[in-house]
């Protein structure tokens, strides 16, 4: 029998209950009266009646790829690109049902199913995501999106709270697990705080991984993945591919100097200095804004090379 992993309940403080009502009191009487889809994590409705979500992973054998990075980073996008690139090679992709016991777990799984079969982007309010990756019918990888909040908040009040100031239970079972793991890193470019011109939350980003979960990392097993998402946004790259990997890791080393810095080992009497990760960049393709009969904005979308999910599966998978 596969093992179970229970990731705990989350337990939140006081001072964040009180946060997560204001958001919730905000968005339920927003004036145009659109219900949130968002999952917060303390309200979502559980079929089992517990009031706290509680992420579950069956089997701690097969390898786990963990994607982290700020909320709209381009976490959901990388999923759904990677996910399309390995079903064309022969790979089947399967969400697991299992994860998480919520109505919008369920409905967000529903989605990134269907949206692998169109051009139509996911959209950016997707929480948590467990993907399942199998190859001739055996399991070989489970690809986990957790929300971005959890890896790093630019929320006032959370920080206040001391959000960024710890891991959450199910993220320290998922990183304690059995289960080899790839850390994907993503290096953000432009979400809704756009880290490129925001020294601040682009240092203090880099500063909770490596004070929060680089110690815990196992770098003689596990995988860190820098990964220079949007590279068409820069001049290094296009959708294409990337025509300048050395501009590019100068240039993200510029705007994270700590990760870069920090995550590194000397061997042989300390006369060599070798990272603990790689480098990559990526692209998920060409973005168009598009309108529905009924006024709603959504995006569409045109693939990218297969360079970039191709070198970032290899990377991903290259300890395993």
């Amino acid at each position: 029998m596969p093992t179970l992993v229970r990731g705990g309940e989350n337990p939140q403080n006081q001072q964040e209950q009180l946060v997560d009502e204001q958001v919730r009191s905000k968005t339920d009487n927003n004036s145009d009266g659109e219900s949130n889809n968002t999952l917060h994590k303390s309200t979502s409705p559980i079929v089992t009646g517990n009031p706290i979500a509680t992420p579950t992973i069956v089997n701690q054998n097969v390898p786990v790829v963990v994607f982290v990075g700020p909320p709209s980073s381009g976490k959901s996008m990388i999923l759904v690109r990677l996910a399309k690139y390995l079903r064309s090679n022969g790979y089947t992709i399967q969400t697991d049902s299992t994860f998480l016991n919520t109505e919008g777990y369920q409905r967000d799984c529903e989605e990134f199913s269907d949206k692998l079969n169109t051009n139509i982007a996911l959209r950016g309010s997707v929480k948590f995501l467990l993907v399942k990756v199998f190859n001739h019918g055996r399991e070989v990888a489970k690809l986990l999106e957790a929300p971005g909040e959890d890896f790093y908040t630019t929320d006032p009040m959370k920080i206040e709270a001391g959000k960024n100031r710890r891991i959450e239970s199910y993220l320290s079972t998922i990183m304690t697990s059995r289960n080899p793991k790839s850390y994907v890193v993503l290096l953000d470019l432009d979400s809704d705080v756009c880290f490129r011109n925001d020294s601040y939350h682009r240092e203090s980003y880099s500063q909770r991984f490596l004070d929060y979960f680089y110690p815990n990392i196992d770098v003689r097993r596990d995988r860190i993945i820098l990964l220079y998402n949007k590279i068409d946004a820069t001049k290094f790259g296009t959708i294409h591919g990337c025509s300048d990997p050395n501009g590019a890791k100068d240039d993200a080393k510029m705007y994270y100097p700590q990760l870069f810095a920090t995550m590194r080992v000397r061997s042989f009497g300390g006369f060599v200095t070798t990272d603990n990760f790689v480098f990559k960049t990526f692209c998920t393709g060409m973005f168009t804004k598009q309108t529905d009969d009924n006024g709603y904005e959504y995006q569409t979308y045109n693939v990218a090379n297969d360079v970039y999910p191709r070198e970032l599966w290899k990377e991903i998978t290259r300890r395993w």
